[in-house]
């Protein structure tokens, strides 16, 4: 089946996450209650186009520049983080799948073009080799969106070629193949559902397979294939910017918040807003959430002008992506940090939002692919001319 196309620009996408905010705010607390994203907010996502920005184009897709679709991503974090999340890793696994080979697309969303992907990317299971494919079992914890979607990708240790060692590979179950256990009990991004995932014998056609180094290593093979731009990104050093876009979204609503609330708090009769301390803290918070844009913004752009100049990214230009993806999520989260505890005792209360803000931040800055310490050091090793020493870029 042909799918008609989402024609979705950077100024609609843009606006219709805008227009979603009102609404994701209003049901924040109930997502986090509910530990899952509500289907009604994923029905708007998906009704606005913002679940498919990922997505090829020829099979219902927006098929969005990276740029286009973190900026969509960042404005919906300003109403709920964890509708956000969900929505940036449906994304973020559409582009990936669109990296595989083709008919992997086609079968997921040919007769399907609102298919959801989650995932688990911690490699785990055990996986032996059957007729035109591979028997697949295992638990894969981590899955953000599981409950509504309707493939799932998880990375397994196949073996190379001669059995010399093995590789990370994404690898595609249909959601009836796959049990959902539902432990995520946790203190920030609640909503986002990301539970573990049981997997018992399935089948997965080797078409449904693709190495984790050839979505790094493959990108100059792609762009000679002729892929659209977006599928030949070296996906770690940028694609995960869709993980990060939420952190900016949070910290620019807390800002507004926190400026709202001081503009009008006189305690004993006294404007808190007077008070140059104050004045300071969101300069400084407000210059961290800017310098936060321009390097997301920055870098994506750049690497889709490189793929569609047919220019691979260079490992420096890789590596400093993966060090943005990071060092912008620590920016956020040290304006969310400085303005909660300017706020003062009312952030604490549970009706107040800015606590839930100020936990779905940290709980953003603990994913591995934000990791500080990891992303910062693999930059320094490549700078100083040394092996990145981690398949992470």
């Amino acid at each position: 089946m042909t799918s008609t196309a989402v024609e979705t620009s950077d100024a609609d996408a843009v606006a219709a996450a805008d227009a979603l905010v009102p609404a994701l705010q209003a049901r924040a607390a109930d997502t986090e209650a509910a530990r899952m994203v509500p289907a009604q907010s994923i029905a708007e996502m998906r009704s606005a186009g913002l679940l498919r920005m990922g997505q090829p184009r020829h099979l219902g897709g927006g098929e969005l520049p990276l740029d286009e679709s973190v900026e969509a991503i960042s404005r919906l974090a300003r109403g709920c983080a964890s509708s956000a999340w969900v929505a940036g890793v449906y994304n973020d696994h559409a582009i990936t799948i669109g990296m595989f080979d083709p008919r992997a697309a086609e079968d997921i969303w040919g007769d399907n073009p609102d298919a959801l992907v989650s995932a688990g990317f911690t490699p785990s299971g055990d996986i032996e080799r059957d007729e035109g494919g591979w028997r697949l079992s295992g638990t894969w914890s981590w899955s953000s969106g599981c409950d509504h979607a309707d493939w799932l990708m998880v990375v397994a240790l196949l073996p190379k070629p001669g059995n010399d060692g093995v590789v990370p590979s994404f690898c595609l179950v249909p959601r009836e193949n796959v049990r959902i256990d539902d432990n995520w009990h946790v203190m920030g991004l609640a909503g986002t559902g990301s539970k573990t995932l049981v997997i018992q014998d399935a089948f997965v056609p080797d078409h449904h397979t693709f190495s984790m180094t050839e979505t790094n290593e493959g990108s100059a093979n792609r762009i000679k294939q002729k892929r659209p731009p977006l599928f030949c990104l070296p996906r770690t050093g940028s694609v995960p910017f869709m993980l990060s876009a939420p952190a900016l979204g949070v910290a620019e609503s807390l800002l507004a918040l926190h400026i709202e609330d001081l503009s009008t708090h006189s305690p004993r009769g006294v404007n808190v807003s007077e008070f140059a301390t104050m004045q300071m803290h969101v300069s400084e918070a407000a210059a961290e959430i800017d310098s936060a844009r321009l390097l997301m913004l920055r870098d994506c752009r750049e690497a889709m002008a490189a793929m569609a100049a047919g220019q691979p990214l260079t490992m420096e230009e890789r590596a400093r992506g993966r060090r943005d993806q990071a060092y912008m999520v620590m920016l956020c989260r040290r304006a969310v940090d400085r303005l909660f505890t300017a706020a003062g005792g009312n952030g604490i209360f549970l009706d107040n939002e800015m606590q839930r803000k100020f936990r779905d931040v940290h709980a953003i800055s603990g994913h591995l692919a934000l990791n500080w310490d990891v992303a910062g050091t693999t930059y320094g090793r490549v700078a100083f001319g040394l092996d990145p020493a981690t398949p992470l870029i």
